[in-house]
C-alpha cells in the first residue's frame, strides 16, 4: 500500500459534544466548528438531527447552522441522522453536505440506539438514499460495533461481510466501522480491515475507534497496514455513545493521529497552527 495515498479526515466534535454532561449553547457551538472549517479537515461531523429528549446536547441545530460560516473552505458538514424525519431535516439545510446513518450488525444496539431492528433500518438507509439524491447529500453509513458484540449476539467477519454486501446492494460504499465502545483488539482491527477492504474494492471504508490511553497506537498501524485511509479523531479524545448501555470510552485524539500520519509521512491538508489554535481555544 502506498504511503503517498490521498488520507481522508473526519473531526467529530458531536461524538465529544454528545458524551459532555452539559449542553453547550448554539453560538459556542458554531463558533468552534467555524474554527475548524478553517483547519483543513475533509469533513466536520458536526452535530446529529435526533430528537433532544435522547441526546439533549445535540439541541438547537438550526441555530447553530444560521451562524456556521462555510465561505472560502472546502471542508464537508456532515449531520448523523437516526429516521426518516431527521433526514428530512437535514436535507433542508443547505450547509448539510452528507448524513450520516448508524447501522450496526447488532440488533440490541440498532434498538437502543434509534429504536428500530435490521428491516427498519435498512428501509430507512432506502429511503435516505432517495432524499439525499433530491437534494443532492451524501449519505454515509456508521457501522457500529463493527469489531464484535457485547449483547451476546453472533458476530464473525463473514456476518459483518454479509451486512456490507447488503449495504453495497443499496448503492452505499462509503461506510465507517466503528469500534463503539472500544472493545476492539489491533488484530481484530487488521482482520476486519483486510478482510473487507479485499473483498469490496472500490468501497471506501473508515475508522472510528474508540479507545483507551495507550492502546490507540497499536490499533492506528493495524489499520494503516491493512489499507485504510479514512480515519475520524476528537481534538482532546473525549466522547463516546451514550446510548450504548455501556461506559463511555474516549474517542481517538486527532492531535495523536496527526503526529502518527506524520511519521508515515502521509499527505493531509491539516494546518497544525490553525488546529492547535482550535485546541487551545477550546469550548
Amino acid at each position: 500500500m502506498e504511503h503517498n495515498m490521498k488520507i481522508y479526515l473526519t473531526e467529530a466534535p458531536r461524538d465529544a459534544w454528545q458524551g459532555l454532561p452539559r449542553v453547550i449553547v448554539p453560538e459556542k457551538r458554531a463558533a468552534y466548528i467555524n474554527a475548524l472549517l478553517k483547519v483543513g479537515f475533509d469533513v466536520i461531523d458536526f452535530g446529529s438531527f435526533v430528537s433532544p429528549k435522547a441526546i439533549p446536547q445535540m439541541s438547537g441545530q438550526d441555530e447553530v447552522l444560521k451562524l456556521v460560516d462555510k465561505t472560502g473552505s472546502n471542508t464537508k458538514l456532515m449531520a448523523i441522522v437516526g429516521n426518516v424525519r431527521g433526514g428530512r431535516d437535514a436535507a433542508a439545510q443547505p450547509k448539510v453536505d452528507i448524513m450520516g446513518f448508524p447501522y450496526s450488525g447488532s440488533g440490541t444496539f440498532l434498538k437502543r440506539n434509534i429504536n428500530a431492528d435490521h428491516e427498519t433500518a435498512l428501509n430507512i438507509i432506502s429511503d435516505l438514499t432517495a432524499i439525499c439524491i433530491e437534494h443532492k447529500k451524501v449519505l454515509r453509513i456508521f457501522m457500529s460495533m463493527a469489531y464484535g458484540n457485547p449483547y451476546g449476539e453472533p458476530w464473525s467477519i463473514d456476518l459483518l461481510k454479509k451486512h456490507v454486501e447488503i449495504l453495497g446492494n443499496k448503492g452505499i460504499t462509503t461506510i465507517t466501522l466503528a469500534d463503539t465502545i472500544g472493545i476492539a483488539s489491533a488484530e481484530m482491527i487488521g482482520e476486519v480491515y483486510s478482510e473487507l477492504i479485499n473483498s469490496f474494492p472500490g468501497f471506501q471504508f473508515g475508522l472510528h475507534i474508540h479507545t483507551k490511553a495507550g492502546e490507540w497506537r497499536a490499533k492506528l498501524d493495524a489499520a494503516w497496514d491493512a489499507g485504510c485511509r479514512w480515519y475520524e479523531g476528537v481534538i482532546n479524545g473525549i466522547g463516546g455513545c451514550p446510548l450504548s448501555g455501556y461506559e463511555l470510552v474516549g474517542n481517538l485524539d486527532t492531535l495523536h493521529l496527526l503526529d502518527f500520519l506524520d511519521e508515515k509521512q502521509a499527505h493531509h491538508n491539516i494546518s497544525r497552527e490553525r488546529l492547535l489554535e482550535v485546541f487551545q481555544t477550546g469550548y
